[in-house]
């Protein structure tokens, strides 16, 4: 994705949020109807953004994003032509043996219905595309209507039965689409993969994006026409890159067939179940969060946080700049590279940029990035960097538990504090046993499956000198990770003693551990304010103390670790998305 639509997509996601806090602080003022609705209002205008311009994110929810995970098919799909390529395009696949979909313009048949019927009869699969490339995203019914239908009728002129497939041109869906497709019996086709051709990056870099760490299931779009006027028109490049990108799914073991056997793995009904079951648990933590909302005094948490102390939460700010900083440390003595450790540099790279994309990503998929990110600069397997990373986690566990001992050993920790500590211990020594049990040999690896290249991450266990260092820099991440709880404490006028610390870092890891929603948001505040409750702590400034220590964890990491993933060009599978 090109840098200036990053941009645009960072500036829109930090302007939703910056409406919504505005919400939450109006309403947190004495005002809870009017920031009420001004946070809802951003909110919802965040989801219907995002159905509009992510095309996988599909709100009617029966678009085809993807095929089966569990079937190795992949399909090629070519989109905005017929054009003069396009017989480059077609000779290219004939010599591979593939089938491909192409997503045809009405405007395109139009004018070469000859291509349209030389596509019909090589095999391939004719779908719509509209007629003019026209943006849905604000268009009404009739021009909804019009766009489809006069695009089916030219393709039906060149004397071929369209597909039932339709792929939004530049994939923005209006509210208007979902149903006029519905009444035609269509289905909206996303992808999972642009390779940006229309660039003209040159045939080996269309490969390269085309075919690079293929998964089951997945759409690659590509373009044998153009449909945005003022660009280089020209598709040689792609009919070019036809053969290698053919090359690589194959030797990956992958069959490429056409989006209808694709669409054959994966019913509406199944893919609609899914989505539906996740709208519905992001319905259930809002109506949640609304609740416990109704119950917290907001004045108390508005007045609280607006007399926070500025200089306080600048410095838990740095104190969370050195945790970032010796979190890098600690990943990259655990990472074995061929030609030895990896370079610093690279791990807090990853470890910004990875962090960075969990505020967005649920789960654990910040760390598949950071691991994924590390193991691209690196060099080395990222079955093996997944590894590592989990062994970073159990050594992180370890120097937790050892801090926390040496810390109760001088301060006294409630009794759940204690339970807490005593089911880390037993959680770490569990991992530890599992890792030690299934390290790889001293020797060089007689295989180099992926069980293989997990087991390798795990070397360092063959090191008492990497875990040494490790869990030192664990230690100093976890001073550091206290520091900030004592500067967020003594911000906000709270008591900032060990022991409160201690117990708020807890609750916060806790809740990281579970990681269900974007950037722990949630149960990051409910945790800590939670255990801050339990202190005696009123419940509003309990509350404020959770929002601002996510707050200082959250900032730099957006900051800088945006930054890092701007320039890394990172393009999740289907986070960065490709104009058809």
């Amino acid at each position: 994705m090109p840098l200036g639509k990053r941009l645009a997509v960072v500036a829109a996601v930090l302007a939703t949020l910056a409406l919504a806090a505005a919400g939450v602080a109006l309403a947190s003022s004495g005002s809870p109807r009017p920031g009420g609705a001004l946070a809802a209002a951003a909110l919802a205008a965040g989801v219907l953004a995002l159905h509009v311009f992510w095309p996988p994110f599909d709100l009617g929810l029966g678009s085809l994003r993807r095929g089966a995970r569990s079937d190795r098919r992949a399909a090629l799909t070519f989109d905005d032509g017929p054009s003069a390529d396009t017989p480059a395009v077609l000779d290219a696949l004939e010599r591979a043996g593939v089938r491909a979909t192409f997503f045809v313009l009405g405007v395109a048949a139009e004018r070469r219905p000859e291509l349209v019927r030389e596509v019909a009869r090589r095999g391939h699969e004719v779908a719509l595309h509209g007629h003019t490339h026209a943006r849905l995203a604000l268009a009404g019914p009739r021009e909804v209507a019009k766009e489809i239908d006069r695009g089916r009728e030219a393709i039906r002129r060149a004397g071929v039965e369209p597909a039932p497939w339709f792929r939004a041109p530049h994939g923005w869906k209006g509210p208007f689409l979902g149903r006029a497709l519905r009444a035609r019996g269509l289905r909206l086709v996303a992808w999972t993969r642009g390779a940006w051709d229309t660039e003209r990056p040159g045939a080996g870099a269309i490969a390269e994006r085309a075919a690079r760490r293929p998964r089951p299931g997945e759409i690659v779009l590509l373009h044998d026409g153009c449909g945005t006027p003022g660009i280089d028109a020209r598709r040689d490049q792609t009919a070019a890159a036809v053969p290698e990108i053919v090359r690589r799914w194959r030797a990956a073991g992958f069959e490429l067939v056409t989006v209808g056997a694709l669409a054959a793995s994966s019913p509406p009904g199944v893919a609609s179940a899914g989505r539906a079951l996740r709208l519905g648990a992001l319905a259930g933590g809002v109506a949640l969060a609304a609740f416990a909302l109704a119950r917290v005094d907001l004045r108390a948490v508005g007045a609280s946080l607006a007399g926070a102390r500025p200089a306080l939460l600048a410095l838990g700010v740095g104190a969370n700049l050195v945790s970032l900083a010796t979190h890098a440390a600690r990943w990259r003595a655990v990472v074995i590279a061929p030609g030895g450790r990896v370079r610093y540099r690279d791990a807090l790279v990853a470890i910004l940029a990875g962090f960075a994309a969990g505020l967005v990503l649920p789960g654990r998929g910040g760390d598949l990035l950071r691991a994924h990110l590390l193991a691209r600069r690196a060099r080395v397997s990222t079955a093996a960097v997944v590894a590592a990373s989990a062994l970073d986690y159990v050594v992180g566990t370890v120097a937790f538990v050892v801090a926390l001992a040496a810390l109760g050993a001088a301060a006294p920790l409630p009794s759940w504090g204690l339970r807490a500590l005593a089911l880390m211990a037993a959680l770490a020594a569990a991992a530890a046993a599992a890792a030690f049990l299934l390290r790889p040999g001293r020797g060089p690896a007689r295989s180099s499956g992926l069980v293989a290249r997990l087991r390798g991450g795990l070397a360092a266990l063959h090191d008492a000198r990497a875990l040494a260092t490790s869990i030192g820099w664990g230690l100093a991440g976890w001073v550091a990770e206290g520091a900030i709880a004592l500067a967020t404490l003594a911000a906000l006028g709270l008591p900032a003693t060990p022991t409160a610390a201690a117990l708020v870092v807890i609750a916060a890891s806790a809740a990281a551990a579970v990681g269900i929603s974007p950037g722990n948001a949630g149960t990051f505040e409910v945790a800590t304010a939670i255990a801050l409750a339990g202190l005696g702590v009123p419940t509003g400034a309990a509350v404020a103390f959770a929002l601002a220590f996510h707050a200082v964890h959250v900032v730099p990491v957006a900051l800088l670790g945006g930054a890092m993933l701007l320039r890394e060009g990172v393009t999740r599978e289907g986070l960065a998305r490709e104009r058809p």
